[in-house]
């Protein structure tokens, strides 16, 4: 579900957490087939500028807007967020869990494409208590990739991933955006991304 005609717009954004003030003044826009690399210190602001794009919390100021040719769009219509720590349930195996959200997202897949799409063959029956960091970023991957949104919200995708795993996030980041989609990505790590058009906005307190 990508879409060229996709816009995100940053207008005059203010954001503080726990009255705190993080950012000010924010104004980007970012459309589909492009790529917005958030970076800076931590606790400046990456993860609560995340949750305001996917429309979890709202700006001191400013504004936040998706639009599809023109018409606005709801966050949960446009985007989908993986957050730093997923929602995942560690009473659950792996194959449970992911067919859970492919079932919320009406994903037409196979479980076993989505898996071997993300490396994650034969892992169907491990526990999700039983996954290593890089797993855990995998599965966050394919819930992604189920969720056949145009915009992906990503909170440091990299960590925890081998060298294989990075590879593995940014190709299917990149594919993603060749096709039309969008991604907003918070990372301390350099997103490799060829080809592709990326922006970096370092955030300082």
């Amino acid at each position: 579900m990508a879409d060229t005609s996709l816009t995100l717009a940053l207008l005059d954004v203010a954001l503080s957490r726990g009255g705190q003030p993080l950012v000010g003044g924010l104004d980007v826009t970012v459309g589909g087939g492009e790529a917005l690399w958030l970076t800076g210190a931590n606790g400046v602001g990456k993860t609560t500028l995340l949750l305001a794009c996917a429309g979890l919390i709202t700006p001191d100021e400013g504004r936040i807007e998706w639009s599809v040719d023109g018409a606005l769009r709801s966050p949960p219509e446009v985007a989908s967020y993986a957050a730093h720590r997923g929602p995942e349930r560690d009473g659950l195996s792996l194959g449970e869990e992911l067919a859970f959200w492919q079932r919320v997202s009406s994903d037409t897949a196979s479980l076993g494409d989505r898996l071997a799409t993300v490396g994650l063959t034969g892992r169907e029956n491990t526990p999700v208590a039983g996954l290593s960091a890089g797993q855990r970023r995998r599965l966050s991957l394919a819930r992604l990739m189920a969720a056949s949104r145009p915009a992906w919200l990503m909170d440091e995708p990299l960590a925890g991933l081998d060298a294989r795993g990075r590879a593995l996030v940014e190709r299917s980041v990149a594919e993603h955006i060749g096709a039309g989609g969008l991604a907003v990505i918070a990372s301390h790590h350099p997103v490799a991304l060829p080809g592709i058009s990326a922006r970096r906005l370092v955030l300082s307190a």
